[in-house]
């Protein structure tokens, strides 16, 4: 069975009470909040009861909590009774509802009387948020200090729950974990700390390692890098981990020589103190627990000051320095509680982070991998585009001077960026490729054809030779070898011509003036084939192709290349991004509308293009004319590339003051050598 971290320690090495089954459920609502709490086994020691509608109440040592839901608080009348009740000890006020609906509360209440539960939660959180601030209030409740103690652990309960919505809005674990230690040091008045991570080989195993993560030290500077230690009982933090207790040592000093003799066999090296000039003493060392119960990491507190006491020096650290008492176990023990909740939140959402990028990246891979002559182009358009919208925040002129972007929106940015041509997977991978205007295989074919005719004019010529020279008076006077020879070379040489005019049309250049009759001309020709059945020199779609008059694609296969834009938008809005990245798919498959209605997939104009995506098509349009890796065209050099775009710009169809501000960057240095 689990056990409860919130029990008050005592001064040497505290213990822990039995807590029940810690489950992970996820309560999406009110109504499932309140069954939970009426029926899980949790909420046992604790009385539950539905005084009023929409409202229930949980009970403990004679406080009281009153869980609100979003239909009773924001009912002026009905709330009028809560309200009236708010500021007595013995109440607590808990407004339930999601982000959106809890930002209204919060500027109806005052979060200093009121509280609030954000969902969907797990009930393993909500026990510890509600028996947390039931523990404090009966503190409160059942205080026999004076008026001036009550006031101060008033103040530190609001402080606890400022902790924690501090805490639970950070996701940037090494900004957490500074974070975690600084609010742990001031509610204990510690001096210096530590935070650990423990790391375990996996969720099952009982074997890991613990990272040194962050150190402070108010008294002392210290450049400490990031270490390991395995999971021991050597050590403090080892003990802390293995044990899943704080451990409170009233002064490291006093311990003797043998670690036998000591708490936990554990022993205090004074050299490193010798070192910097520094006592450790007093020391508080607390686990911090994932929301399954387990071990996460461990903050250690060292040097709880005394009152007035400020930078600790000298040789007589013991007159500065106290024990931590119960009351400071107390409150670290619940910062503690609450931290382990943000940090494993914090380390989820690192996950989430890496997945994504594991998860783009990987499909950029796969992309290039079908299209290798386009090499490289996804990660030089996020580049561009990436750059062009970081400029873009620190415009302050022009239509976009009060347009800035968030980092999670860069990061959209450059997602969307890298998985602009996602949907290249769902095109054919011939035309994809497909780099003149004849497949491979139809360029095969049709060569073969004109060996085929050349080697029956050869043979042609050979049997009138063998004709001619058996029965020469069948000829008119006057013929002979030769005039048989100049009509066999006049053949072949306009053969000749039409295959090289065919090989010249099948490169993906603008068609000559007169290519399309010229060509026509060739598919008429007709050769038998070894079947005697007369056929076409060109099939009909052989023609088609060869009559592309610029590129390499006839106009079906140019509308699949199109397409990709469409499977582009099929494949990511399937993707759950989740609310920081719900626009990626929009902005990546709108990189080919143009302002003026011109583009595709959907001819969008104007406005309905998002300025992340108009910043990806100039980016994507530089990218195409500069890039050198692609085998069937010369990369344009930068000032043509430039003076094409601006074409683009006067004609109304790209973004004038996005273009404007791309050139004056200069963000096209980042890929290419100018």
């Amino acid at each position: 069975m689990p056990k409860e971290r919130l029990g008050i320690m005592s001064a040497e090495v505290t213990s822990k009470q039995k807590d029940p089954v810690a489950e992970v459920e996820l309560l999406n609502g009110f109504v499932e909040l309140e069954a939970c709490c009426l029926s899980h086994e949790l909420f046992s020691s604790l009385t539950v009861e539905t005084p009023d509608e929409d409202c229930f109440s949980i009970s403990l040592n004679g406080v009281t909590a009153f869980v609100l839901s979003q239909k009773l608080w924001s009912d002026p009348k009905r709330m009028a009774l809560y309200v009236s009740r708010v500021h007595l000890p013995e109440f607590v006020m808990i407004g339930v509802g999601d982000a959106d609906e809890l930002q209204e509360f919060s500027k109806q209440f005052s979060l200093e009387s009121f509280y609030s539960l954000m969902v969907p939660t797990h009930v393993r959180q909500v026990y510890t948020t509600i028996y947390a601030l039931l523990l404090l209030k009966e503190k409160i409740l059942h205080s026999e200090s004076t008026r001036q103690h009550v006031q101060d652990t008033n103040e530190s309960i609001k402080y606890v729950l400022r902790v924690s919505r501090e805490l639970n809005g950070v996701r940037d674990t090494n900004k957490l974990l500074s974070l975690i230690l600084m609010k742990a040091r001031e509610i204990t008045n510690a001096d210096a700390g530590s935070i650990y991570v423990v790391k375990w080989e996996d969720y099952h195993s009982q074997k890991g390692s613990i990272q040194f993560k962050v150190t402070q030290n108010e008294s002392v500077t210290l450049n400490l890098q990031e270490f390991e230690i395995p999971i021991s009982n050597t050590s403090i933090v080892g003990n802390a981990v293995i044990h899943e207790e704080s451990i409170n040592i009233p002064d490291l000093y006093l311990l003797t020589q043998d670690p036998k003799k000591n708490p936990y066999g554990v022993q205090h090296d004074r050299s490193w103190d010798q070192k910097i000039g520094y006592q450790c003493r007093s020391m508080l060392s607390i686990p911090m627990f994932d929301i399954s119960n387990r071990v996460i990491g461990v903050i250690q507190l060292i040097n709880r000051k005394k009152k007035g006491i400020g930078i600790l020096s000298g040789p007589n650290f013991e007159e500065q320095v106290d024990e931590f008492d119960d009351g400071s176990v107390e409150y670290a023990e619940i910062v503690a509680h609450q931290a382990g909740i943000a940090l494993e939140n914090a380390l989820l959402t690192e996950e989430r982070e890496d997945l994504f990028e594991g998860f783009v990246h990987a499909s950029v891979t796969a992309i290039e991998q079908r299209d290798p002559t386009t090499s490289g182009h996804s990660h030089r358009v996020a580049k561009l585009t990436l750059e062009s919208a970081k400029v873009l925040n620190y415009v302050q002129v022009g239509p976009y001077k009060d347009l800035t972007f968030s980092d999670d929106q860069l990061k959209e940015i450059e997602y969307a960026s890298l998985l602009h041509d996602f949907g290249k997977l769902g095109v054919r991978e011939e035309v994809l490729v497909k780099a003149k205007k004849l497949y491979p295989k139809e360029q095969e074919l049709v060569l073969e054809r004109f060996d085929h005719m050349a080697s029956r004019y050869e043979l042609e010529y050979a049997n009138e030779v063998i004709e001619y020279l058996q029965n020469p008076d069948r000829f008119p006077p006057g013929f002979g070898l030769e005039a048989l020879k100049a009509s066999r070379d006049k053949k072949l040489n306009q053969l000749q011509d039409y295959l090289n005019f065919v090989i010249k049309s099948n490169e993906p250049t603008v068609l000559e003036q007169g290519g399309f009759e010229k060509l026509k001309d060739i598919a008429n020709m007709t050769y038998q084939n070894v079947s005697k059945e007369t056929r076409l020199l060109l099939t009909d779609q052989e023609l088609k192709a060869l009559s592309v008059s610029r590129g390499s694609l006839t106009r079906e296969e140019f509308a699949e290349i199109q397409s990709h834009v469409t499977h582009t938008y099929e494949f990511l809005r399937k993707i759950p991004w989740g609310q920081t990245f719900a626009n990626l798919p929009q902005i990546a498959a709108k990189h080919h509308e143009k302002l003026d209605g011109s583009g595709y997939p959907t001819a969008a104009f104007g406005a309905e293009i998002p300025v992340q995506s108009r910043l990806m098509t100039i980016a994507d349009i530089f990218d195409a004319l500069t890039a050198a890796d692609r085998p069937y065209k010369k990369a344009v050099p930068l000032i043509k590339a430039l003076d094409i775009i601006e074409m683009e710009v006067k004609a109304g169809k790209l973004d004038r003051e996005l273009f404007k501000i791309f050139v004056e960057s200069k963000v096209y240095e980042t890929v290419i050598e100018t």
